[in-house]
């Protein structure tokens, strides 16, 4: 699951959509180190969500295997609840 963050302009704070020749279109500032060291962040961040959610799946599977729907469904919205929860502070900014 791709995770889109606004990248903003480390000079001047506005957001770069659109990055022609690496420079920040409002004060002209040379932004293509920090694009990249945000998008390695970015890609940081999908590894750790995919090996989570691979944990995850498979920690539930093992652990509620035996349980009817209505149960089984009850504790993935737990789990998925706790992990959003856990998961928000460590990668978003406030």
């Amino acid at each position: 699951m791709p995770i889109t963050e606004d990248i903003r302009c480390p000079e001047c704070g506005v957001r770069l959509v659109r990055k022609p020749g690496g420079r920040c279109p409002e004060c002209h500032a040379d932004v293509r180190e920090h694009v990249l060291a945000e998008r390695e962040r970015e890609t940081r961040i999908e590894k750790v969500v995919a090996v989570i959610g691979t944990l995850l799946v498979l920690s539930v599977s093992l652990f509620f295997g035996g349980c009817n729907i209505v149960e089984g469904a009850i504790v993935w919205i737990i789990a998925g609840a706790l992990i959003w929860w856990w998961g928000k502070g460590l990668f978003y900014e406030d």
